[in-house]
């Protein structure tokens, strides 16, 4: 295919959808459908203003979805100019949001990716006020439950939020309790014909393109700050390739945070606020707050085979086979009793021998760092450690991996303080700051 085009962005009030066009030159074209149930209807000329200004970030984060089916250099925006700010930070969004894509690919996307400029006149964002409220998207998994018990005990207004919303992340919704925005994002069926014919496949940044439908949100919904829950590792990269570091998590990082923020703030919504409340912790620290909200203990589910992009697909439970499901019982094994952690998994993956290979490479013992939202090698380390002053000690997996690791052993309650101290830099406003220091000391 010679060119990828971006062809139409608009919003239909009445159907509460925005509709993004795209399509290959003398090939197959897509549309793709993201529903707003409960949006505002009748919008201003200044709310309508600002929805297109923050439709055409969207359209363009979007548009890697189909992109990557065959990464033509040739890139064309037909609905409306590129500036230079633009077209920089989506070179960027692609090249890195298409790191791991690129290296199961084997293609080097450097010289690939151009954004065409195509207006040397700058953007200028909406004025709009939005409401003085905030959402927190929840995944289903134990950060985001983290983030909004955090929130919930401040007292702060909140609405949880979330985007194609299956059974774990309804579940969570329904024992949290309170207000919930769910959206419908729609791929064009075509795309998944593409990809059983053959066409090049791979991870793309989901994270990132997800935050452009919030930012459209807040405007249909009425809400100034997304709460993200990401935590420091995930802005520690996989691997390097083709002279990148590739980053399964990029899009989580805070190094796109910002970007993001930055993006929004100058191009669409002066008054949007972005950031992750989980930023100055690690994962460990996360599960030892985690720890302490046991009436989600049955509910929650981070394995990746609950939240296939395939509804149909889908798989609910924990497969305790996979890099998400290993790490998130390695980073509670350490705060939630034996007996309880092997109940709620199903099974215990640190006796099992066929689950070696796996805590080898999230203990760096083996490969690299798991293409998944997992934990640094060095917390991983030393978690297994710890575990060997704990009810793990004897599992096969325990004792056979921490003999051979060169780290200092710590007490699980050593571990949770070490843990609890902030780590890493952030970019969490003062007011939100407070509180998940209020929450930690709780």
């Amino acid at each position: 295919m010679d060119a990828f085009i971006f062809k139409s962005a608009a919003y239909d009030q009445e159907a509460q959808t925005i509709e993004l066009g795209y399509a290959y030159e003398n090939g197959p074209a897509f549309t793709e459908t993201v529903h707003f149930p409960g949006a505002k209807k009748n919008l201003s000329d200044e709310k309508l203003d600002a929805l297109s200004k923050a439709m055409r970030g969207l359209h363009m984060a979007a548009g890697i979805s189909y992109y990557k089916a065959y990464c033509p250099k040739d890139i064309r925006v037909e609905n409306h100019t590129l500036t230079k700010e633009e077209a920089d930070f989506f070179y960027k969004f692609y090249l890195h949001g298409l790191g791991e894509f690129s290296v199961v690919n084997n293609i080097d996307l450097r010289s690939v990716i151009f954004f065409p400029v195509t207006s040397n006149h700058h953007l200028h964002a909406s004025d709009l006020e939005l409401g003085n409220n905030s959402v927190v998207p929840i995944g289903g998994g134990k950060d985001s439950i983290v983030s909004l018990e955090a929130l919930k005990s401040a007292e702060r207004p909140l609405r949880m939020i979330a985007i194609n919303a299956g059974k774990p992340i309804k579940d969570v919704m329904e024992v949290a309790g309170g207000e919930s925005i769910h959206i419908k994002r729609t791929l064009d069926a075509k795309l998944f014909d593409l990809n059983d014919e053959g066409v090049m496949n791979g991870h793309v940044p989901i994270t990132g393109i997800l935050s452009f439908i919030m930012a459209c949100g807040a405007i249909l919904y009425d809400y100034d700050s997304v709460v993200m829950s990401n935590e420091g590792s995930a802005s520690v990269g996989n691997m390097e390739f083709a002279g990148i570091e590739v980053n399964h998590q990029y899009s989580k990082s805070l190094e796109f945070e910002r970007d993001f923020e930055r993006y929004i703030r100058r191009f669409a919504l002066k008054n949007f606020h972005y950031f992750s409340l989980l930023r100055p912790l690690s994962e460990t620290g996360i599960a030892a707050l985690f720890a302490t909200q046991e009436k989600y203990f049955d509910h929650f589910k981070s394995c990746n085979r609950n939240f296939h992009i395939d509804e149909g697909v889908r798989s609910y439970g924990w497969c305790c086979n996979c890099p998400k499901c290993q790490f998130v019982f390695l980073a509670l094994s350490p705060f939630v009793a034996r007996e309880k952690l092997i109940e709620i998994f199903g099974k215990n993956m640190l006796d099992d021998p066929e689950q070696e290979d796996g805590f080898r490479e999230l203990c760096g013992l083996k490969g690299h760092k798991p293409f998944e939202c997992v934990g640094e090698i060095e917390e991983c380390q030393q978690i297994m450690k710890c575990l060997t002053t704990t009810d793990f000690a004897d599992d096969l997996l325990v004792s056979k991996l921490a003999s051979e690791l060169e780290i200092i052993k710590l007490e699980a309650h050593e571990l949770k303080d070490l843990a609890l101290n902030f780590k890493y830099d952030h970019n969490i406003p003062i007011q939100f700051l407070e509180q998940l220091n209020a929450f930690i000391r709780a």
